[in-house]
């Protein structure tokens, strides 16, 4: 009886195990769903389509503005141009060596404009497109004491030209636009983080005053002496360069996408002055002799720009 009793027990142990074998493949399934949960991806919102959006920021130009030839007279005779710095034995510092005629005319403004372009959701992470833009600041450097960036000295006796605090070469910088490609990787479902590169496109009007007020022994600008007759000279130009930015896209809603940007454009300022700006003013002189009439003279002006923005765009389904 008791070996029977020791049979019993030990074929109920049996039956036990090879159920609980079979039902662990069950229970497994049970034990996995909340992690399969956790592991489905996050749904991606479409971010294909046009949009059209508004933005405001600052506008910082840095302006290089040298005078790259000066000639008087008949047959022209060519004004030697003053050094400002006396340069660096470091060919690596480029910034530092020898320059001419030349003033830095930067400033800052506020800017506004607009924008609009196209993405294509190529892959769910991943976002290219292409966008145009436009903006306005009225952007002034002023710089005063001579009609030109340099105190030129011409004549026999030397005279300065211009050289009056009324004197000033003005560089305003109007309009600017741009047309690039964009690409992106969506960090989040409503985050696209981007760079973009392409063309640009600015605006320059530069201005030369020579004072009409006379002063002692400072007489070529005064009304019916020297250069009486052109004391006010502009120019106004626009310039294709270069332009590369990055920033970040937030989509609020289905519709709604708000952004900061930060943009780079190059007008000759590190592309070895291709796109630079180049102007040249013929002054004329009535009643004088020919070996002061004309006076011409030629300047560039390298520009960068460092775009800031914040914008709203509302993209269209």
């Amino acid at each position: 009886m008791a070996a029977y009793k020791k049979m019993s027990k030990q074929l109920l142990l049996g039956i036990s195990l090879i159920g609980l074998v079979f039902q662990a493949p069950a229970l497994g399934a049970d034990l996995e769903v909340p992690v399969q949960a956790r592991l489905v991806p996050l749904p991606y919102p479409n971010w294909s389509g046009p949009y059209l959006g508004l933005s405001v920021g600052a506008r910082f130009n840095a302006v290089d503005a040298s005078v790259t030839s000066a000639t008087v007279g008949t047959p022209a005779v060519a004004i030697a141009l003053p050094v400002v710095s006396s340069g660096s034995g470091n060919t690596l510092a480029f910034w530092q060596q020898q320059q001419s005629a030349m003033q830095y005319l930067d400033n800052i403004a506020v800017r506004g404009g607009f924008y609009g372009g196209w993405n294509f959701q190529v892959a769910p992470t991943f976002v290219v497109g292409i966008e145009a833009d436009f903006g306005l600041a009225n952007e002034t450097a002023v710089f005063h004491g001579s009609p030109y960036p340099a105190n030129l000295l011409f004549g026999t006796p030397t005279l300065p030209f211009g050289a009056s605090p009324n004197d000033s070469f003005r560089v305003t910088t109007r309009w600017d636009g741009s047309a690039r490609l964009r690409g992106g990787w969506l960090a989040t479902p409503s985050m696209l983080l981007y760079v973009t590169a392409g063309v640009a496109w600015a605006n320059v009007k530069a201005t030369s005053v020579c004072s009409d007020d006379p002063i002692p022994n400072v007489l070529n600008c005064a009304p019916g002496r020297y250069f009486s007759e052109t004391l006010f000279l502009e120019h106004t130009a626009t310039r294709l360069g270069w332009t590369a930015g990055m920033g970040v896209d937030m989509l609020l809603g289905s519709n709604w996408v708000v952004r900061a940007q930060y943009r780079f454009s190059d007008f000759g300022y590190l592309s070895g002055h291709s796109g630079a700006f180049t102007f040249t003013d013929t002054r004329v002189c009535s009643g004088c002799p020919s070996a002061s009439n004309p006076l011409t003279i030629s300047y560039e002006l390298l520009l960068m720009q460092h775009i800031f923005e914040l914008g709203i765009a509302y993209k269209f389904n």
